[in-house]
């Protein structure tokens, strides 16, 4: 039986995603934070595990993280504490987003919005500004259509690591691609197989410029880590803040 996503990859979340470099994205956000928010206080959508949570707690920032995974938020909470980092987590659903309080900073990283719906996506941008104080930041990133109908597309990957191996599937549909994914997760002297299932949307520049727009926020800036935006970037960066 396949499980939701973030389920069985919680526990291996963390090995499996090892070649990507979590410290110079978090760098490249923090440098954001510096440069265009007002405040301390921010919200990590989408957290995962934590990783870019922790790093901006341990960089002085009120932090607080929220996912959709019961599985991640433990996981989170775990490396946190053993960190001994005051980090409030919580579980929220970025298609029926709700918070009950405001924060200068948002950020939603490795393609969270990604699992946002079309027709949820501008419920949703209006539900963070809303959670934005006056002149707020967003932060957030998109795997791009170029990167999720062609690179990823109906392709298979995989990969044998010392204690995880997995395979992944996908099929593209118009507007989504769905992912298949069987971790074999080493056990002793055997593996222990888990599967779970994922969905992730496509969303057009113009789609999510437009929603941005009628939600109230404004867009600072996109690139690709610094980089201009091509027809074959795999990542579009957004900088975005609250009107005032």
């Amino acid at each position: 039986m396949k499980n939701n996503s973030y389920t069985a990859l919680a526990p291996v979340y963390e090995k499996l995603i090892s070649d990507c470099d979590y410290e110079k994205w978090s760098q490249y956000l923090l440098n954001l934070i510096k440069e265009y928010s007002c405040g301390e206080k921010g919200l990590d959508l989408a957290c995962g595990s934590g990783i870019i949570t922790r790093f901006l707690a341990k960089n002085g920032y009120k932090i607080s993280g929220m996912d959709y995974s019961e599985q991640m938020l433990t996981q989170a909470k775990l490396l946190s504490d053993k960190e001994k980092l005051n980090v409030g987590y919580f579980k929220g659903d970025l298609n029926n987003l709700k918070t009950f309080e405001k924060y200068d900073f948002i950020t939603c990283i490795n393609d969270g919005i990604n699992y946002v719906k079309q027709e949820k996506l501008l419920n949703c941008f209006k539900s963070i500004a809303k959670s934005l104080n006056t002149g707020g930041l967003f932060l957030f990133d998109v795997s791009s259509e170029y990167k999720l109908k062609t690179v990823i597309g109906n392709n298979m990957f995989g990969e044998d690591r010392e204690d995880v191996s997995y395979l992944w599937f996908n099929t593209l549909k118009e507007s989504s691609v769905e992912m298949d994914l069987s971790f074999f997760i080493k056990n002793g002297e055997t593996y222990i197989k888990k599967e779970e299932s994922h969905v992730q949307y496509i969303h057009s520049e113009s789609e999510i410029e437009s929603a941005l727009a009628k939600a109230g926020l404004t867009l600072i800036k996109k690139d690709e880590f610094g980089k201009e935006i091509t027809e074959k970037s795999l990542r579009i960066n957004y900088t975005v803040k609250k009107n005032g």
